[in-house]
């Protein structure tokens, strides 16, 4: 009697060891405690990459869209601020809801400096904070005129994480992507056309 109480003590200590150094479940429960910060941090990877990315794509379609003003077709087709932005979205449309979201704006003075001292910040292009449109200018300029043209986004932030550090519309949980150009037009033959102010 006595050697089998031995027997299913020695059991029963053996089985207690076991369970004690059996690891195949501390990976799980590893995972679990650092997964929250492991997919917030992939998370906010993402989505400053696509965000800069929009910002990239927006700068090159207004790059793009400035040489049309800047060697006077836009001009010589009077063209619709609506038709302008279409040229702008037919870039920045793959990526962004550009129709709706898009904000447009062209200036044009005879110099560099008043140009510089009369065009607003990008900020200030696009829906205020209390969502009211903000006034918009559509103006190609003419010959030999310094032109200043904005687009601009409003990126809604996914991830609530990133309003605190990318935020600029004063705690909208947006972001105000900007495309933005600043040239002299070429000397082209006015022949009298110019860009439709309205439309």
């Amino acid at each position: 009697m006595g050697v089998l109480s031995f027997v299913r003590k020695a059991t029963t200590f053996k089985r207690r060891k076991s369970y004690a150094s059996d690891d195949k479940g501390a990976t799980a429960v590893e995972f679990a405690m650092v997964a929250p910060l492991f997919f917030t941090m992939l998370g906010v990877t993402l989505e400053t990459g696509v965000m800069m990315f929009s910002e990239y794509v927006l700068q090159t379609a207004v790059q793009e869209a400035a040489r049309t003003v800047r060697t006077g077709q836009a001009q010589d087709a009077k063209l619709t601020a609506a038709q302008f932005k279409t040229k702008i979205c037919s870039l920045a449309g793959l990526i962004m809801d550009c129709e709706g979201k898009v904000t447009v704006y062209m200036s044009s003075q005879a110099t560099f400096t008043a140009l510089a001292s009369n065009t607003p910040s990008y900020l200030n292009v696009g829906p205020a904070a209390d969502g009211t449109e903000q006034p918009a200018k559509f103006k190609c300029g003419a010959p030999s005129e310094s032109v200043a043209l904005i687009a601009t986004y409003d990126w809604k932030f996914v991830i609530p994480f990133l309003m605190k550090y990318f935020d600029n519309q004063g705690g909208d949980s947006t972001r105000r992507l900007a495309g933005f150009a600043m040239f002299k037009n070429e000397p082209f033959p006015s022949g009298g056309n110019s860009c439709v102010a309205s439309g």
